[in-house]
C-alpha cells in the first residue's frame, strides 16, 4: 500500500468525555462547545449492515494501538450527525474502508470517500467479500491496494495493523530527513494535506446569511453533488471564507469533475451577485 499517513496515539474515546480530558490540552471544542480531538484517528467508513464486522476493525486496530474513529460509538449524545461526520474526516490521518456489497451501494459511503478526497486524506479499504467495485467506487479502489479480509480474517487485520505501522515509520523517516522548509520531493510519501483552518467571519458577518434565498439556492446547488451534508459545508465557508471567491473556492472543492466543478462555481458567483 503507498499512502501516506501519519497517527498520533490518543486515549479511548471515554477518556474524551472525562474531566481528565477536559483539562488536556491536546484537546480542544469546537465552536458549539462539544469536545473533538486533533487529527489522530482513522476514520472507519462502513455500511450500517456490516456493523459487526466494523467493531471487529476498530477493536483489533486499537489492540495495535491505533486509535479511530467510529460513527456508532463516537458521535455524542445531542451532537449534530453530519457536522461531527464532517469533522472527524477533517481531523482524520486515514480512511479504512470498510468494502462489502452493502457499501458498494451506499450513497453515503461515496459521500464520506468524496470529503476525504476533497481533502486528500489517505484511504485504506479493506475489502469484506470476494466483490468488484461497481460506479464510483471502481474508480476508488482501481487506484489502490487494498487487504482482503477473508480466507484469514487475523491474518489480514493484523496485516492492516502492521501496514499501517510500516507507513508511520516511513513517513516519520521522510520528514526527519528533510530540510526544514523544503517541500517533499516528488513521488515521496507526504503527511495529508489538512483542511484549511478556520478563519473568523469578518467584521461585516458571513459571506451569505443562513436561511436566505441566496444560500438555499447555493445549498441546492451543491446537494446535487454530495447530498443533505451540503448545507453543513456551506454554512462553514460562509463563516470562514473572507471574500467570495475564497466560499466559491471551499465549495468547489467538494464537487469532484472538473467540468461540473466550473459550471457549479459560476451558478453561485450568480447567487452571490443577488445579495
Amino acid at each position: 500500500m503507498t499512502s501516506g499517513i501519519h497517527l498520533s496515539l490518543i486515549a479511548p474515546a471515554a477518556f474524551a468525555r472525562s474531566p481528565a480530558c477536559r483539562a488536556d490540552p491536546r484537546v480542544v471544542a469546537d465552536v458549539k462547545g462539544i469536545l473533538q480531538v486533533p487529527a489522530s484517528h482513522l476514520f472507519v467508513c462502513f455500511s450500517s449492515k456490516d456493523e459487526a464486522v466494523a467493531r471487529e476493525v476498530v477493536e483489533a486496530l486499537e489492540a495495535d494501538g491505533l486509535k479511530c474513529w467510529i460513527s456508532l460509538r463516537d458521535v455524542l449524545p445531542g451532537q449534530n450527525y453530519q457536522e461531527a461526520i464532517v469533522q472527524a474526516l477533517e481531523t482524520a490521518s486515514g480512511i479504512v474502508f470498510l468494502f462489502s456489497e452493502h457499501s458498494n451501494k451506499s450513497q453515503e459511503i461515496r459521500k464520506e470517500l468524496s470529503i476525504g478526497g476533497s481533502i486528500n486524506v489517505p484511504v485504506f479499504p479493506l475489502r469484506l467479500s470476494p466483490i468488484a467495485a461497481s460506479g464510483a467506487l471502481r474508480y476508488e479502489l482501481a487506484i489502490r491496494q487494498w487487504i482482503d479480509i477473508f480466507p484469514h480474517r487475523q491474518h489480514a487485520l493484523a496485516k492492516l495493523a502492521q501496514t499501517i505501522k510500516d507507513t508511520i515509520d516511513q513517513l516519520q523517516a521522510t520528514e526527519s530527513q528533510a530540510p526544514p522548509g523544503r517541500p517533499p520531493a516528488a513521488g515521496s510519501s507526504a503527511a495529508p494535506k489538512r483542511a484549511p483552518s478556520k478563519k473568523p467571519a469578518s467584521a461585516r458577518g458571513p459571506i451569505i446569511m443562513s436561511g436566505s434565498p441566496q444560500f438555499e439556492a447555493i445549498r441546492a446547488l451543491l446537494a446535487r453533488h454530495i447530498g443533505p451534508i451540503a448545507k453543513v459545508f456551506v454554512e462553514r465557508a460562509a463563516s470562514q471564507a473572507g471574500t467570495q471567491s475564497e466560499f466559491c473556492d471551499q465549495l468547489a472543492s467538494h464537487v469532484a469533475a472538473p467540468a461540473e466543478r466550473a459550471a457549479f462555481v459560476r451558478a453561485v458567483q450568480e447567487q452571490l451577485g443577488k445579495t
